[in-house]
């Protein structure tokens, strides 16, 4: 059977035989174009590991010659060429390639100009690591224009590179009402106050634009929206996992994150303590907290394997790009990963374990360190006292046999046990027994539970300590089955790490972290980029973003994306680097979808609508309602959700509703029981609380709109924003416009006027004929001078406001 490559290659040059040569400027690149379309979808099958049917194609003669199946092509008839029909089969069994998805229309045509050129360039290849993203970053010259006025930096000068090639336009520059609540819900996560809009629909000045974002950029807020994106990374729940699902104290690192984002910490330090920040000089307690990254690993008794296997893996996915699964039981079957180099870094969080790190107070500690050095000279005299009774206890039974008062049938049989007989089980019950009823020993039992109830809580949040041992390549992946010996390493297929031998035999955490970010590694800052840009423009330039490996072809986007990575190392700022996003021509782009109808995949002729996520669908309502509480940090919250989401759990756990302003907090600080989160989570499309998520998918499904409809907490937020409409407005046209604002930030048009003025007095003559109706439609929000019915079909229209498309989406 023809292979896949080889037909491919084949056929598509019995394609162009026939066909003119291509001129000078349709010419393919072998570098640039060729090989990473060779390596995602044919080395796998035809490189140096494997050559089915007999065909290599990593080496350039073996291509050349053929596979096993001789000449697949036939120069007579190109037309009828083996190749080319397998290629085209509709038949799956038979259709090439079985093992990679079909290559697209532009890539064949790719493939397709180059053989007619005569396949300039082509050369013998390391299949295992000649790969895109395994090369050094080059930060490349943006190329010329010419006369565009549209680029503003750039990053447009790539993509007018790009568009213009497919003889496209960017996008028209979107309404500044939708981009000034896009950079809002982008940036911060909360919608712009009316305040704030207007101060921008109002500032004619050709800076107007950037003073914003540097405005947005400086807020609180900022550290809280970009700070959720690293806690999906973070896996970040306040409970363990699994069935037990026991609470987690680790909210500190989530405040550390948005400190951390909020300070513009440098990016390379960000990423250094959260690997090692334990293991750095005279180490402070924030880069200690910042190692919770790697404590929100999902742990149980007795699968602690499980939870270094977890480190591993979202270290590859996070930092790296890259899934590394495979090398728990073999070498990867596709990128060039040993089982003995994923050990290697396993044994990086194999010298470490979770330990509560304790915060409290000079006060608290010198409080529990006496009640603690009491509490241990009471179990050292217990222990004596047991020791004693153990000592003389055929003694005790011969005595207490003859007072026979209030002794049971079972511990009359265990007394007639010979010494020599009696088992473990019967030994434990005997002293169980005369520990009850040692006078002594009720006492200090007394006394030390007293000392206990006294004993001030710690103030404890989670952190990584070295705790070293030897660690072992697992046969097959089963810790059961211990092999090779290893130490500490990173894969040969990347820079090698380095560290000082003089300080220390093995590198440890925080010199793995040190490598992670070194210039020298391709992957973290091309993969780092990469995901800012996704959260920016709803589409990545490298997909799927979390898999740089060989089976990732090179994006048409290469040269942007090593200028976005270069300089994202270069200015080591989050905040820059999103800054430089914003502010380009691309990012303001209208998203308007006859804009990017047709437009291939891996441009950008326009931005994305998204839908808001789980949090900040809550978040937003509350922003416009008034109710947000805009408090950074603290213990998780408990805002309102239905009961019995936590019945028939395998343990219990508690929710207790917050009152007052916790009540209000952002969905940042919701509390998550990973086994049974909240249901806004599981409703829209929150992170899955196993694994690392480095994207949340976006479904549409028609409870998700019964849920804003009717869900208590949105039913709130409209009868808050029918308050503060009747408040902050005179007259019930100036009431509407406050509505679109407050929830939309624009003006109703005049079609939208009529049609929402002409629902609010349907609902006014409703609540004018049924009192008790208005008074459930205002609910606890009833204003003390407004007529009850206006406020009850205000409300009602908020309701109505609120459950649009547009109020739930970033445009």
């Amino acid at each position: 059977m023809p292979t896949f490559c080889q037909t491919l290659l084949l056929s598509l040059l019995v394609l162009t035989l026939s066909s003119s040569r291509i001129t000078a400027a349709d010419r393919v690149d072998f570098e640039t174009e060729v090989l990473p379309l060779l390596q995602a979808h044919c080395f796998r099958c035809h490189g140096s590991q494997k050559q089915e049917g007999g065909l290599r194609l990593d080496r350039r003669e073996a291509l050349l010659a053929g596979g096993d199946s001789g000449p697949a092509l036939d120069l007579e008839d190109p037309a009828d060429s083996l190749i080319l029909i397998r290629i085209q089969s509709a038949d799956e069994t038979i259709r090439m390639p079985q093992q990679s998805r079909k290559l697209l229309k532009h890539e064949l045509e790719i493939l397709q100009r180059w053989i007619s050129d005569g396949g300039n360039g082509l050369r013998d290849v390391d299949d295992r690591v000649d790969h895109w993203a395994f090369q050094p970053i080059r930060s490349p010259r943006p190329p010329d224009t010419g006369d565009s006025s549209w680029p503003e930096n750039a990053i447009d000068s790539f993509v007018w590179q790009q568009l213009r090639l497919h003889d496209l336009q960017p996008a028209p520059a979107a309404d500044k009402h939708v981009l000034v609540r896009r950079l809002f819900l982008d940036l911060l996560g909360i919608p712009p106050t009316p305040d704030q809009l207007q101060l921008f629909l109002t500032d004619s000045s050709p800076d107007a634009y950037t003073r914003l974002v540097d405005s947005v950029l400086a807020s609180p807020q900022f550290g809280e929206r970009w700070g959720r994106h690293w806690l999906d990374l973070a896996r970040y729940a306040d409970s363990a996992g699994y069935e037990a699902d026991v609470p987690r104290t680790i909210w500190r690192f989530r405040d550390w994150v948005i400190g951390s984002l909020n300070q513009d910490k440098p990016l390379d330090q960000f990423v250094i303590e959260q690997l090692g920040g334990d293991l750095l000089p005279a180490a402070s307690i924030d880069a200690q907290l910042a190692t919770g990254f790697h404590c929100n690993a999902m742990k149980d008794n007795g699968v602690r394997h499980e939870s270094v296997f977890d480190r591993v893996n979202t270290t590859g996915a996070v930092f790296l790009g890259l899934t590394l699964e495979c090398g728990q039981c073999h070498d990867h079957k596709t990128d060039p990963l040993t089982q003995r180099e994923y050990y290697q870094l396993y044994a990086f969080f194999n010298s470490s374990q979770i330990t509560p790190l304790d915060l409290s107070s000079d006060d608290i500690k010198q409080q529990r360190a006496v009640l603690q050095t009491q509490i241990a000279e009471i179990d050292k005299q217990l222990a004596e006292t047991v020791k004693k009774i153990e000592q003389n206890l055929d003694q005790q039974i011969a005595d207490r046999s003859l007072l026979r008062e209030g002794l049971t049938d079972a511990i009359l049989a265990l007394f007639e046990i010979p010494a020599d007989k009696r088992s473990k089980s019967d030994l434990t019950q005997l002293l169980t027994f005369f520990r009850l009823e040692d006078n002594r020993h009720k006492q200090l039992s007394e006394s030390r539970d007293k000392l206990l109830e006294a004993l001030p809580a710690a103030d404890t949040s989670l952190a990584l300590v070295e705790s070293p041992q030897p660690t072992h390549l697992f046969i097959r992946g089963d810790h059961t089955q211990p092999g090779d010996l290893v130490e500490a390493s990173t894969p040969a297929f990347l820079p090698p790490l380095e560290w000082d031998r003089a300080k220390r035999p093995q590198p440890n955490r925080a010199d793995f972290g040190r490598w992670l970010v070194d210039h020298k590694n391709p992957l973290f800052a091309r993969v780092t980029a990469n995901r800012f840009w996704m959260r920016l423009f709803g589409a990545a330039i490298v997909e799927p973003e979390n898999d740089f490996g060989i089976q990732t072809p090179r994006p048409r986007h290469y040269q942007l994306l090593d200028f976005l990575a270069a300089e994202l190392q270069q200015t080591n700022s989050i905040k820059s680097f999103v800054r430089l996003l914003v502010t380009s021509a691309s990012y303001r782009q209208s998203s308007q979808l006859q804009n990017r109808g047709g437009v291939p995949a891996g441009l950008f002729a326009g931005q994305q609508r998204l839908r808001l996520e789980a949090e900040l669908l809550r978040d937003n309502a509350l922003a416009s309602s008034g109710l947000l509480v805009n408090q950074i940090g603290g213990p998780s919250v408990f805002p309102y959700q239905p009961e019995g989401i936590l019945n028939f759990r395998a343990t219990p756990a508690s929710w207790t509703e917050s009152t007052g302003a916790n009540r209000y907090r952002r969905g940042m600080y919701t509390h998550i029981w990973r086994l049974t989160p909240h249901p806004m989570y599981t409703l829209f499309d929150g992170p899955e609380l196993t694994t690392t998520c480095t994207r949340r998918t976006r479904s549409n499904v028609a409870v998700q709109a019964l849920g804003l409809l009717n869900d208590p907490s949105f039913v709130e937020c409209a009868q808050a924003l029918a308050a503060r409409l009747l408040v902050e407005a005179a007259g019930n046209e100036q009431r509407l416009d406050r509505l679109f604002v407050l929830c939309l930030g624009r003006q109703p048009t005049a079609e939208e006027r009529e049609l929402v003025m002409q629902l609010f007095i349907e609902q006014l003559q409703i609540f004018i004929a049924d009192k008790q109706l208005a008074i459930a439609a205002v609910g606890d929000h009833t204003l003390a001078n407004a007529d009850l019915s206006t406020q009850a079909a205000w409300a009602a229209v908020s309701r109505a406001i609120m459950n649009l498309d547009e109020f739930v989406t970033r445009e």
